[in-house]
């Protein structure tokens, strides 16, 4: 399947391709390479974005191509080429297909998009374990989540950690786990809090720690729920972004090609989310992510079987709108 051929080749440029790196320009590069087969005529945004356009192009799909570190074959990419090969199914409709830019560090190229569309629709693999445990192939996306991100620091005192009795020592990273454990607590309840990072001064084993930052990223089905975590934890948000629902007439037809589908609400951002606030009309398509959901990671994996159903539904609900 052409699909799959082309998942490999932006593979095959690298497992990493981060936000406006060679990398990402190569994978961009190949992208308007296909655009152009399918008839679209591929352009650059001020962000970098490459949006491939045939006519008036009020309905747009498509995704990233950048990707988080040893990264897997499917996420942001996926969204990508379905979206080239239902337009090249469609060589008569008005549409456009998108390739934002740095989606895994922001997102940065939606947020920066010099012009909104009347409608979206945004392919992806789930990222988790639920549709591989309802035996379903593919999940329609109602909404996605609130999310905030921040640090907290603390304060210690270095001192050698041959010579100083532990009575003695003020040791910001013995704090920091407390914190840590802490944070994990918060996890329940339509709640996630995790720790990903940190950062420890002056970070060498004969040192007691003397700074210690750590990362928190919380998220939340309300915006009530994600204020309630913050204040708990105690974390000054540098990022947040509101639970968005996904609304309009990509949502509706998607429901009509895919009765019965299950509902899902995304835990993890997506350039849709971005779009959907700024109020365009947008719909998610989530196919399922096997291998225990796994994501962000070589292992990630969906089935030839299960893309081909989201390529067909895509077209489907583009031609619809």
């Amino acid at each position: 399947m052409r699909v799959l051929e082309r998942l490999d080749q932006i593979y095959d440029i690298g497992a990493t391709r981060a936000g406006y790196s060679a990398e990402e320009d190569a994978a961009h590069e190949l992208a308007a390479d296909w655009m152009r087969e399918a008839g679209l005529e591929p352009s650059a945004d001020e962000a970098g974005n490459l949006i491939g356009r045939r006519g008036v192009a009020r309905i747009w799909t498509g995704s990233h191509l950048d990707s988080v570190p040893n990264a897997g074959k499917y996420d942001g990419a996926l969204g990508v080429v379905t979206g080239i090969e239902a337009a090249s199914r469609l060589p008569e409709a008005d549409l456009a297909v998108v390739a934002f830019r740095a989606e895994e560090t922001g997102p940065m190229g939606s947020r920066r998009l010099g012009e909104l569309p009347e409608a979206f629709v945004e392919v992806h693999v789930e990222q988790g374990p639920v549709l591989e445990r309802l035996g379903e192939p593919l999940g329609i996306v109602t909404a996605v989540s609130g999310q905030a991100r921040g640090a907290v620091t603390f304060e210690g005192r270095a001192a050698h950690a041959g010579t100083t009795p532990i009575e003695d020592r003020t040791d910001a990273l013995v704090e920091a786990a407390k914190f840590v454990l802490r944070v994990r607590e918060y996890a329940r309840d339509g709640v996630l809090a995790t720790v990903g990072a940190l950062e420890v001064e002056p970070g060498a084993a004969n040192v007691v720690p003397e700074r210690v930052t750590v990362s928190v990223d919380a998220r939340a089905l309300t915006a009530k729920r994600l204020d309630e975590v913050i204040e708990a934890i105690g974390f000054e948000p540098s990022w947040r972004q509101d639970p968005v629902a996904m609304s309009g007439p990509p949502l509706e037809a998607l429901r009509a090609v895919l009765p019965g589908a299950p509902e899902l609400v995304s835990g993890a951002g997506h350039d849709a989310m971005v779009l959907a606030a700024a109020g365009v009309s947008t719909a998610m398509l989530f196919v399922r992510s096997l291998n225990g959901g796994a994501s962000h990671s070589p292992d990630e994996f969906s089935s030839p079987e299960d893309i081909a159903l989201a390529v067909d539904a895509l077209t489907e609900v583009l031609a619809g709108l």
